[in-house]
């Protein structure tokens, strides 16, 4: 997946300025794709010049003006054309992992701070996922299926967290 794909998605409902975009990606696509405020910024004027996006200024009393981008027909396709496509599978790239290719060398004191930080984070991402899923999810039999499928994502992220802090506990108590 790319930032331009994102984006695409993200202003697919509905017209934004950057600020908007960050907005939605930290309400949910935060959980699925990261970018900062530069890369984000530098994407939307690439899409722009290649035609995707429009931008529309908006004059602000007191305030700089606001740019609202929103796709054009173009952008529409190239969307339509990117979803229409299958995916490959994407590598598992995970820095912890190599760590364990070093395992004779790799401090058991510190092994055992890592994991246990990481199995803590996990349990916060496994909090953060509930109060997504109790404000946005509270009744997903009531949903149409174009808004479960973001539930599905989330119960998915849901999943693999547990994985995750399965497999840290048996490493855990596997110990050296």
């Amino acid at each position: 997946m790319s930032l331009r794909a994102v984006l695409l998605i993200t202003l697919q409902r509905e017209p934004g300025t950057g600020y908007d975009i960050l907005q939605r990606f930290k309400a949910g696509l935060a959980h699925v794709w990261q970018a900062s405020h530069q890369q984000l910024y530098r994407e939307l004027d690439r899409l722009r010049g290649d035609g995707l996006l429009d931008c529309e200024t908006v004059p602000q009393a007191e305030r700089p003006d606001r740019k609202v981008y929103h796709l054009t027909v173009a952008g529409r396709e190239a969307l339509d054309t990117w979803l229409a496509e299958p995916l490959a599978a994407s590598p598992v790239r995970q820095p912890l992992f190599a760590k364990f290719f070093a395992w004779e060398h790799w401090p058991s004191n510190a092994r055992r701070m890592e994991l246990t930080a990481l199995h803590r984070q996990l349990t916060e991402r496994l909090a953060t996922y509930a109060a997504i899923e109790r404000e946005w999810f509270a009744d997903p039999q009531a949903l149409t299926s174009a808004e479960r499928a973001p539930w599905h994502t989330l119960r998915l992220g849901q999943r693999l967290t547990e994985t995750w802090q399965e497999w840290i506990e048996e490493v855990l108590e596997e110990g050296e």
